[in-house]
């Protein structure tokens, strides 16, 4: 087994040294130029195309927030679904720490819909 102590240019396992030769020459500075480029222009064009006007869904506010709020009746079904889904993993698995990852879910969803409204 021949080594010449770089893996471009090895002997053996030609096959990985030759990914090595195409992924260098594919990756070479003016195609990264090119995409940054291009990249560059759709960042541009979407930061023109922005709409300044009136928010339509403005009257619709006080609908969500009793809906998917906290306090509301779908965090309620939420926190029971939970509940249910703890206690049948509990039955399969015998694991205390089921309920343990149930209180970390409900405090992810008071933090989640705390910062949503």
């Amino acid at each position: 087994m021949a080594n010449a102590g770089n893996a471009l240019h090895t002997r053996k396992g030609r096959a990985v040294a030759s990914l090595f030769h195409k992924t260098r020459a594919k990756f070479n500075l003016s195609n990264i130029c090119k995409v940054a480029s291009a990249i560059l222009l759709v960042m541009l064009a979407s930061k023109m195309a922005q709409a300044t006007g009136t928010d339509l869904l403005a009257s619709q506010n006080t609908t969500v927030n009793s809906t998917f709020g906290s306090g509301s009746s779908l965090i309620k079904w939420l926190y029971l679904a939970e509940i249910v889904i703890a206690i049948f993993t509990y039955i399969k698995v015998r694991s205390p720490m089921v309920f343990f990852g149930l209180v970390c879910v409900i405090i992810f969803t008071k933090i989640g819909f705390a910062i949503a409204n």
